[in-house]
C-alpha cells in the first residue's frame, strides 16, 4: 500500500492546465482546466481516488477563448463550473455528464450554497459584482452595488449568511447573504476555508 504522497498524472490536456479541482469523497473527483491552443477547455473526473482521469466533457466555444475557472459541488450529485465566459456548466449525475445554462456573465470566482443557491463574482468595473441565483444559475440579481472600480474577483460564502469577498479594493465580509459588506482592513485571500462560523483559515496574496 502506498504511503505518504506520490505522484499521479493527467492524460493529455494539449498544454492545458488544471485551474480547480474537488473530490465527492476518497474515490471520486472532478477537474477542470484552463483554455489551450486548440481553445479547448476541458473538465475530467476520476473515480479512483486521482490515479485515473478521463476527460469527461471538452467544450470550444463558438467564438474567443474559454478558460474553465471554478468547480464546486452542492451534494453528492449536482455540481457547477464556472468560466470566463457567458455559460455556466451543471451535472446531476457526479460529473460523468454535463449540461450548460447562459448566465450573461463572465465570472471569475463561485460558491455554492445548495443545489438552488450559487453566488457568482465578476470583476469587471463596467458591470462586475456579486450575483446570486437561487433557482440553480437559471437567473442572476446582483447583490449591492454592480459596477465600479475594484469589483471582486474571490468569494466564499460558509454557509448562506456568512461569507466573504476579495478585491483591488481589501476584503469584505457579509453577515446577511451579500446584502451588505464591511470592509476588513488589510486582509486579503486567494482561497479561505471555515469549520464553523468562527473559525476559519485562508492563504493570503502576497
Amino acid at each position: 500500500m502506498t504511503s505518504g504522497w506520490y505522484q499521479q498524472w493527467f492524460p493529455n490536456l494539449n498544454g492545458s492546465s488544471i485551474t480547480s479541482i474537488t473530490f465527492l469523497d476518497s474515490l471520486t473527483g472532478c477537474a477542470v482546466t484552463n483554455t489551450n491552443s486548440s481553445l479547448e477547455g476541458y473538465i475530467l473526473r476520476t473515480s479512483n481516488g486521482g490515479d485515473n482521469w478521463n476527460i469527461v466533457y471538452t467544450y470550444t466555444p463558438v467564438a474567443g477563448t474559454i478558460s474553465f475557472n471554478k468547480i464546486a459541488f452542492a451534494d453528492a450529485n449536482t455540481g457547477f463550473v464556472t468560466a470566463n465566459y457567458t455559460t455556466l456548466f451543471k451535472t446531476i449525475d457526479r460529473g460523468l455528464t454535463w449540461s450548460t445554462i447562459y448566465t450573461g456573465l463572465y465570472p471569475n470566482d463561485l460558491s455554492v450554497i445548495n443545489q438552488d443557491t450559487l453566488y457568482l463574482v465578476y470583476d469587471s468595473d463596467l458591470s462586475g459584482g456579486v450575483y446570486r441565483s437561487t433557482n440553480g444559475g437559471i437567473n442572476w440579481s446582483p447583490l449591492g452595488q454592480v459596477g465600479g472600480n475594484g469589483q471582486p474577483s474571490r468569494i466564499y460564502m460558509f454557509d448562506k449568511n456568512l461569507g466573504f469577498t476579495f478585491s483591488s479594493n481589501g476584503m469584505r465580509r457579509t453577515t446577511n447573504g451579500g446584502f451588505n459588506w464591511t470592509i476588513i482592513p488589510g486582509e486579503s485571500f486567494s482561497d479561505i476555508q471555515f469549520s464553523d462560523s468562527l473559525t476559519g483559515w485562508k492563504t493570503r496574496l502576497g
